[in-house]
């Protein structure tokens, strides 16, 4: 298994192995080194059920750099969104990460191509409910195609899921 992370430059992504998983939701900030990113976790799920492809991670090798000022993250995430063979959005919000970005990431990707998502986010999130309305709300009246419809609440259940979902494709 591979990890990518911001230091990877988008033109060197095609030299790793597919299929490519993108790791959406909420991101700690450089000045937030209290907080640990759920991505670890994620990390060691993938590869605790047998993953070997390339996990895409939106954030720093160190955990105290700063995304202030630097207007090309955005432009690698959505790179890295487009080019991924599927999005898995964990949303483990609180009040100190709430993922502003993430509304966005997962309304545009539902209506873009939904059939490459897993939605997936603890119980006790923080302020959840629109989005399990909206993902809800579009499964029925759209129908949730090759993705499952299902709302995951463990880490490990959407990630079985994710993998599930690319041996489909």
């Amino acid at each position: 298994m591979k990890i990518l992370k911001y230091e990877t430059p988008i033109s060197k992504f095609n030299t790793f192995p597919r299929p490519w998983v993108f790791l959406a939701g909420p991101t700690v900030r450089g000045n937030q080194t209290h907080l640990t990113s759920w991505r670890r976790e994620a990390e060691l799920e993938f590869q605790k059920q047998g993953f070997s492809g390339t996990l895409i991670l939106p954030e720093f090798e160190s955990v105290t750099e700063s995304d202030k000022g630097k207007e090309w993250i955005p432009l690698w995430e959505f790179q890295g969104l487009m080019l991924c063979d599927h999005i898995l959005f964990w949303l483990p919000r609180t009040r100190e990460l709430i993922g502003l970005t993430t509304n966005f990431e997962i309304g545009y990707w539902i209506a873009r191509e939904r059939n490459k998502m897993t939605y997936g986010r603890p119980d006790n999130a923080f302020r959840i409910k629109y989005v399990d309305l909206m993902w809800n709300h579009d499964n029925t009246f759209f129908g949730g195609g090759k993705c499952s419809a299902e709302i995951y609440n463990t880490l490990a259940a959407t990630v079985k899921a994710a993998i599930a979902a690319l041996e489909i494709k």
